[in-house]
């Protein structure tokens, strides 16, 4: 997508310097998140792939201003639709959530209170945002046909259900639809197939591209799996040590990868890394509460040299909207896998 066809389209999310910290005992600090920038446009599906721990799902929580103790928020502007959400009081805020902004959280059965139904789980979005207070009837009939178009059988039923009586897909698809109860602009799904078997899957993934194509909704989607992340996302930010590293259009990253974590990444990866090519990431990830001077990724990076362990890279466009964080781009061998 070029800079002429994204003037055209609406920005729906910016991302600015954002920065989270956890804080512990003896003024111990984990920098989960350390600067995080990127650009979101009506329509487009961001894919934020990495390791576990680099802060994929804090990011998720601080752009809703979710972060609790010992979590703090230290910096950074998140704007949504041109408006700073940071600047906005609670209660404002708390509109956005849920009525503008729906959130799919990763555990397929978290936040859904056992005690109450699928009726409950489902409308609730509904209910909190409504104007005046609707009735039971008019609630239940609008859960009925939000559980249908989430494909889930015999809505009516399943609306009577609770949480411990439905499969993890079928609670995920619960929790897609109470997402979108209010035809919501932008989604955040926080790994919404992790812990499924792959049918269910494969299901899941079908829905979000129906509804996104539906709605013409704008997603970020956090996930592990490579494949999940190629297939729904339309561009995809790479994240490592609480930075996003490398971002580009879907296409350009896995053909083109250029930081040297995203290349070693792929090649780690037995579904794509190239033949006779599969190999391990050298070292450990970075301690949050002591990031490595420079570049976090130096210690582990074969072509760091003694600039990387001083100055921190920033992100940098190499190519047309393929932006990377590396002092050493332009010396790094091509990536020869083929996805």
């Amino acid at each position: 997508m070029t800079d002429e066809t994204k003037t055209e389209k609406e920005l729906i999310l910016e991302v600015k310097d954002l920065r989270t910290y956890f804080y512990g005992e003896d003024d111990i600090v984990w920098k989960i998140l350390e600067g995080i920038n990127f650009k979101l446009y009506k329509g487009e599906t961001l894919g934020i792939l990495g390791p576990s721990g680099v802060g994929k799902s804090v990011l998720a929580l601080s752009i809703l201003k979710l972060i609790r103790y010992p979590g703090k928020i230290e910096g950074g502007e998140v704007y949504f639709k041109g408006t700073n959400l940071f600047k906005l009081d609670e209660e404002s805020f708390d509109d956005l959530r849920g009525r503008e902004i729906g959130l799919v959280m990763q555990n397929t059965r978290g936040g859904m209170d056992p005690l109450r139904d699928m009726t409950h789980t489902t409308g609730q979005p509904y209910k909190v945002h409504a104007e005046d207070e609707p009735e039971k009837d008019e609630i239940k009939a609008l859960v009925v046909s939000q559980l249908g178009k989430v494909s889930l059988p015999e809505p009516y039923k399943t609306s009577d259900k609770f949480a411990h009586q439905m499969s993890g897909g079928e609670n995920q698809r619960v929790k897609i639809a109470a997402a979108l109860m209010n035809n919501p602009t932008l989604l955040i799904a926080d790994e919404p197939v992790s812990n499924l078997d792959s049918t269910v899957a494969r299901m899941i993934m079908n829905l979000l591209t129906e509804m996104k194509e539906k709605f013409n909704l704008t997603m970020i989607l956090i996930a592990h799996n490579l494949g999940v992340i190629a297939e729904l996302s339309d561009k995809v930010a790479i994240m490592y040590a609480g930075k996003i590293i490398e971002i580009s259009d879907v296409e350009t990253m896995y053909y083109n990868p250029r930081h040297p974590f995203t290349q070693g990444l792929f090649y780690a990866s037995p579904s794509i890394a190239p033949r006779g090519k599969l190999k391990p990431i050298p070292g450990e990830e970075p301690d949050a509460r002591k990031y490595p001077t420079g570049c976090h990724f130096h210690p582990r990076c074969e072509y760091a040299i003694e600039k990387c362990s001083i100055d921190q890279p920033k992100l940098e466009e190499i190519d047309n909207n393929h932006f990377v964080a590396c002092w050493r781009t332009k010396d790094i061998p091509k990536y020869e896998g083929d996805f």
